[in-house]
Protein backbone atom coordinates (compact mmCIF):
# COMPACT_ATOMS: atom_id res chain seq x y z
CA UNK A 1 0.00 0.00 0.00
CA UNK A 2 1.28 3.45 -0.71
CA UNK A 3 2.43 5.49 1.76
CA UNK A 4 0.06 8.29 3.34
CA UNK A 5 0.91 11.85 2.76
CA UNK A 6 0.90 14.62 5.17
CA UNK A 7 1.40 18.52 4.15
CA UNK A 8 2.40 20.43 6.98
CA UNK A 9 2.93 24.13 6.75
CA UNK A 10 4.76 26.42 8.59
CA UNK A 11 7.02 23.86 9.71
CA UNK A 12 10.20 25.31 10.12
CA UNK A 13 9.87 25.47 14.30
CA UNK A 14 7.84 24.92 16.70
CA UNK A 15 4.33 22.68 16.34
CA UNK A 16 5.08 22.84 12.19
CA UNK A 17 8.55 21.28 12.85
CA UNK A 18 6.85 18.47 15.81
CA UNK A 19 4.29 18.19 13.61
CA UNK A 20 6.61 17.23 10.80
CA UNK A 21 8.81 14.78 13.16
CA UNK A 22 5.43 13.13 14.47
CA UNK A 23 3.84 12.44 11.11
CA UNK A 24 7.65 10.83 10.22
CA UNK A 25 7.40 8.63 13.32
CA UNK A 26 4.09 7.64 11.95
CA UNK A 27 5.24 6.60 8.94
CA UNK A 28 3.98 9.46 6.30
CA UNK A 29 5.60 10.57 4.24
CA UNK A 30 5.69 14.07 5.10
CA UNK A 31 6.07 17.67 3.14
CA UNK A 32 6.60 20.20 5.08
CA UNK A 33 6.63 24.08 3.59
CA UNK A 34 8.97 26.91 4.50
CA UNK A 35 10.33 29.96 2.91
CA UNK A 36 13.72 28.06 3.67
CA UNK A 37 13.51 24.11 2.42
CA UNK A 38 17.45 23.69 2.72
CA UNK A 39 17.38 24.56 6.29
CA UNK A 40 14.04 22.72 7.21
CA UNK A 41 15.90 19.56 5.83
CA UNK A 42 18.75 19.78 7.89
CA UNK A 43 16.50 19.93 10.94
CA UNK A 44 14.67 16.99 9.81
CA UNK A 45 18.08 15.12 9.14
CA UNK A 46 19.47 16.59 12.53
CA UNK A 47 16.54 14.99 14.71
CA UNK A 48 15.47 11.85 12.52
CA UNK A 49 18.26 10.86 10.19
CA UNK A 50 16.97 7.19 9.43
CA UNK A 51 13.50 8.80 8.61
CA UNK A 52 14.41 12.31 5.94
CA UNK A 53 14.68 10.00 3.15
CA UNK A 54 10.62 9.93 3.67
CA UNK A 55 10.41 13.71 4.26
CA UNK A 56 10.64 16.75 1.53
CA UNK A 57 10.71 20.29 1.69
CA UNK A 58 9.13 22.78 -0.24
CA UNK A 59 9.21 26.63 -0.48
CA UNK A 60 5.83 28.59 -0.15
CA UNK A 61 5.33 32.07 0.21
CA UNK A 62 1.79 33.12 0.46
CA UNK A 63 1.28 33.75 -2.40
CA UNK A 64 -1.57 32.61 -4.51
CA UNK A 65 1.35 31.65 -7.70
CA UNK A 66 3.51 30.47 -5.03
CA UNK A 67 0.92 28.27 -2.49
CA UNK A 68 -0.29 26.89 -6.51
CA UNK A 69 3.30 25.73 -7.41
CA UNK A 70 3.75 24.27 -3.98
CA UNK A 71 0.83 22.10 -4.44
CA UNK A 72 1.39 20.96 -7.89
CA UNK A 73 5.14 19.81 -7.09
CA UNK A 74 4.14 17.72 -4.22
CA UNK A 75 1.16 16.02 -6.61
CA UNK A 76 3.57 15.99 -8.95
CA UNK A 77 6.32 13.91 -7.53
CA UNK A 78 3.99 12.04 -4.66
CA UNK A 79 0.91 11.72 -6.44
CA UNK A 80 -1.28 12.63 -3.44
CA UNK A 81 -2.18 14.67 -0.39
CA UNK A 82 -4.27 12.57 2.23
CA UNK A 83 -3.24 15.10 5.12
CA UNK A 84 -2.94 18.73 5.38
CA UNK A 85 -2.00 20.48 8.32
CA UNK A 86 -2.48 23.52 8.09
CA UNK A 87 -0.05 25.67 11.03
CA UNK A 88 1.55 28.85 9.50
CA UNK A 89 0.98 31.63 11.39
CA UNK A 90 1.53 34.32 13.74
CA UNK A 91 0.28 36.51 16.48
CA UNK A 92 -0.04 40.16 16.15
CA UNK A 93 -0.47 41.40 19.40
CA UNK A 94 -1.53 45.28 20.75
CA UNK A 95 -4.42 47.29 21.24
CA UNK A 96 -6.79 47.55 18.63
CA UNK A 97 -6.37 51.05 17.40
CA UNK A 98 -2.85 50.81 17.38
CA UNK A 99 -2.95 48.51 14.31
CA UNK A 100 -3.24 50.12 10.46
CA UNK A 101 -4.95 48.45 8.01
CA UNK A 102 -2.06 47.17 6.29
CA UNK A 103 -1.13 45.17 9.30
CA UNK A 104 -4.39 43.75 10.03
CA UNK A 105 -4.49 42.63 6.27
CA UNK A 106 -0.82 41.23 6.53
CA UNK A 107 -1.89 38.84 9.69
CA UNK A 108 -5.48 38.03 7.91
CA UNK A 109 -3.29 37.25 4.41
CA UNK A 110 -1.19 34.69 6.66
CA UNK A 111 -3.53 33.13 9.30
CA UNK A 112 -6.78 32.84 7.11
CA UNK A 113 -6.30 33.69 3.68
CA UNK A 114 -2.99 31.66 3.25
CA UNK A 115 -4.77 28.79 5.11
CA UNK A 116 -7.85 29.17 2.83
CA UNK A 117 -5.52 29.39 -0.30
CA UNK A 118 -3.63 26.44 0.65
CA UNK A 119 -6.64 24.25 1.45
CA UNK A 120 -8.98 25.21 -2.05
CA UNK A 121 -5.44 24.14 -3.74
CA UNK A 122 -5.87 20.73 -1.90
CA UNK A 123 -9.37 20.36 -1.99
CA UNK A 124 -9.70 18.65 -5.80
CA UNK A 125 -7.06 16.23 -5.33
CA UNK A 126 -9.11 14.96 -2.10
CA UNK A 127 -12.22 14.82 -3.99
CA UNK A 128 -11.01 13.01 -6.80
CA UNK A 129 -9.54 10.15 -4.45
CA UNK A 130 -12.60 10.39 -1.86
CA UNK A 131 -10.88 10.68 1.15
CA UNK A 132 -8.39 13.28 3.17
CA UNK A 133 -7.81 14.86 6.45
CA UNK A 134 -7.58 18.50 6.89
CA UNK A 135 -6.68 20.03 10.14
CA UNK A 136 -6.01 23.60 10.85
CA UNK A 137 -4.33 25.49 13.45
CA UNK A 138 -6.61 28.02 15.40
CA UNK A 139 -6.12 28.89 19.25
CA UNK A 140 -8.07 29.32 22.21
CA UNK A 141 -7.67 32.84 21.21
CA UNK A 142 -10.36 32.18 19.02
CA UNK A 143 -12.94 31.55 21.21
CA UNK A 144 -12.00 33.41 24.66
CA UNK A 145 -10.12 36.51 23.50
CA UNK A 146 -8.90 40.04 25.75
CA UNK A 147 -7.04 43.23 25.99
CA UNK A 148 -3.80 42.91 22.97
CA UNK A 149 -5.80 40.16 21.28
CA UNK A 150 -7.91 41.70 19.04
CA UNK A 151 -6.55 41.34 15.76
CA UNK A 152 -4.74 37.83 16.51
CA UNK A 153 -8.25 36.22 18.09
CA UNK A 154 -10.34 37.48 14.33
CA UNK A 155 -7.82 35.48 12.32
CA UNK A 156 -8.33 32.45 14.62
CA UNK A 157 -12.06 33.09 15.33
CA UNK A 158 -12.36 33.07 11.16
CA UNK A 159 -10.19 29.79 11.00
CA UNK A 160 -12.97 28.17 13.54
CA UNK A 161 -15.66 28.83 11.50
CA UNK A 162 -14.56 27.95 8.03
CA UNK A 163 -12.95 24.54 9.26
CA UNK A 164 -16.68 23.87 10.90
CA UNK A 165 -18.84 25.31 7.84
CA UNK A 166 -15.99 23.45 5.14
CA UNK A 167 -16.27 20.11 7.54
CA UNK A 168 -20.11 19.63 6.41
CA UNK A 169 -19.71 20.22 2.91
CA UNK A 170 -16.29 17.48 2.07
CA UNK A 171 -18.11 14.66 4.04
CA UNK A 172 -19.88 13.46 1.20
CA UNK A 173 -16.27 13.38 -0.40
CA UNK A 174 -14.77 11.39 2.93
CA UNK A 175 -13.12 14.43 4.25
CA UNK A 176 -12.85 15.51 7.69
CA UNK A 177 -12.29 18.64 8.68
CA UNK A 178 -10.48 19.41 12.10
CA UNK A 179 -10.06 23.40 13.83
CA UNK A 180 -7.09 22.42 17.11
CA UNK A 181 -7.63 25.57 19.52
CA UNK A 182 -4.37 24.80 21.87
CA UNK A 183 -3.59 26.86 24.92
CA UNK A 184 -0.35 28.15 25.22
CA UNK A 185 2.51 26.19 23.88
CA UNK A 186 6.47 26.39 24.47
CA UNK A 187 7.68 27.59 21.71
CA UNK A 188 9.30 30.73 20.01
CA UNK A 189 5.85 32.13 19.26
CA UNK A 190 5.98 34.95 21.40
CA UNK A 191 9.74 35.82 20.55
CA UNK A 192 10.23 39.02 18.31
CA UNK A 193 11.57 36.83 16.07
CA UNK A 194 7.44 35.41 15.34
CA UNK A 195 5.40 37.58 17.25
CA UNK A 196 4.62 41.21 16.05
CA UNK A 197 3.67 44.72 17.15
CA UNK A 198 2.09 47.09 16.34
CA UNK A 199 4.33 50.31 14.85
CA UNK A 200 2.39 53.21 16.79
CA UNK A 201 1.86 52.97 20.06
CA UNK A 202 -0.50 55.33 22.18
CA UNK A 203 0.35 55.18 25.57
CA UNK A 204 -3.24 56.13 27.14
CA UNK A 205 -3.39 52.04 26.79
CA UNK A 206 -1.76 51.40 30.07
CA UNK A 207 -3.49 48.01 30.39
CA UNK A 208 -2.33 47.10 26.82
CA UNK A 209 0.92 48.11 27.83
CA UNK A 210 1.11 45.69 31.26
CA UNK A 211 0.47 42.83 29.46
CA UNK A 212 2.48 43.27 26.67
CA UNK A 213 5.00 43.13 29.05
CA UNK A 214 3.75 40.25 30.80
CA UNK A 215 4.00 38.42 27.00
CA UNK A 216 7.81 38.78 28.41
CA UNK A 217 7.45 36.56 31.36
CA UNK A 218 5.20 34.26 29.87
CA UNK A 219 7.43 33.27 26.82
CA UNK A 220 9.34 30.18 27.02
CA UNK A 221 7.48 28.93 30.11
CA UNK A 222 4.16 28.11 28.24
CA UNK A 223 2.36 25.18 29.90
CA UNK A 224 1.75 23.65 26.38
CA UNK A 225 4.84 20.64 25.03
CA UNK A 226 4.73 20.97 21.05
CA UNK A 227 5.90 17.37 20.43
CA UNK A 228 2.82 16.30 22.14
CA UNK A 229 0.93 18.91 20.10
CA UNK A 230 2.57 16.96 17.34
CA UNK A 231 1.59 13.59 18.35
CA UNK A 232 -2.23 14.69 19.11
CA UNK A 233 -2.32 16.05 15.50
CA UNK A 234 -1.29 12.96 14.20
CA UNK A 235 -3.41 11.01 16.55
CA UNK A 236 -6.64 13.07 15.01
CA UNK A 237 -5.85 12.71 11.56
CA UNK A 238 -6.22 8.95 12.10
CA UNK A 239 -9.20 9.03 13.91
CA UNK A 240 -12.29 7.74 11.65
CA UNK A 241 -14.30 10.35 13.03
CA UNK A 242 -12.58 12.94 13.90
CA UNK A 243 -14.13 16.37 15.81
CA UNK A 244 -14.76 19.53 13.60
CA UNK A 245 -13.47 21.50 16.98
CA UNK A 246 -10.66 20.27 19.55
CA UNK A 247 -8.99 22.29 22.80
CA UNK A 248 -5.93 21.50 23.88
CA UNK A 249 -4.31 22.06 27.09
CA UNK A 250 -6.06 22.23 30.90
CA UNK A 251 -5.68 26.11 30.25
CA UNK A 252 -7.95 25.87 27.04
CA UNK A 253 -10.32 23.60 28.67
CA UNK A 254 -10.60 26.27 31.35
CA UNK A 255 -10.65 29.10 29.53
CA UNK A 256 -13.49 27.20 27.16
CA UNK A 257 -15.81 26.18 30.22
CA UNK A 258 -15.84 29.88 31.69
CA UNK A 259 -16.72 31.29 28.32
CA UNK A 260 -19.65 29.11 27.76
CA UNK A 261 -20.48 29.81 31.48
CA UNK A 262 -20.24 33.51 30.76
CA UNK A 263 -22.23 33.52 27.53
CA UNK A 264 -25.20 31.78 29.05
CA UNK A 265 -25.67 33.86 31.72
CA UNK A 266 -25.48 36.85 29.57
CA UNK A 267 -27.71 35.22 27.49
CA UNK A 268 -30.36 34.51 30.36
CA UNK A 269 -29.62 38.31 31.78
CA UNK A 270 -30.89 39.32 28.48
CA UNK A 271 -33.47 37.00 27.20
CA UNK A 272 -36.36 39.33 26.80
CA UNK A 273 -34.38 41.65 24.56
CA UNK A 274 -33.25 39.15 22.84
CA UNK A 275 -36.93 37.55 22.63
CA UNK A 276 -38.37 41.19 21.41
CA UNK A 277 -37.16 41.08 17.21
CA UNK A 278 -39.51 38.57 15.87
CA UNK A 279 -43.04 38.67 14.77
CA UNK A 280 -45.81 37.82 17.28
Amino acid sequence: MTKQVMMVTGASKGIGLETVLAGLRSGYTVVGTSRTPDKLVSKVQKELPDKVANFKAVQMLFTEESINKAISEVIEKLGQIDVLVNNAGYALLGAVEEFSIAEVKTNFDVNFFGLLEVTQAVLPYMRKQKSGRIINMSSISGTVTGPTQGIYSATKAAVIMFSEALADEVKDFNIKVTAVCPWGVRTDFLDNSSMKRPEKVIEDYSLVRRMMNGFENLNHNQSGNPALVGEALIKLAQMAEPPKRIYLGDGAIGALQAKINEVIQETNENIDLSRSIDFD
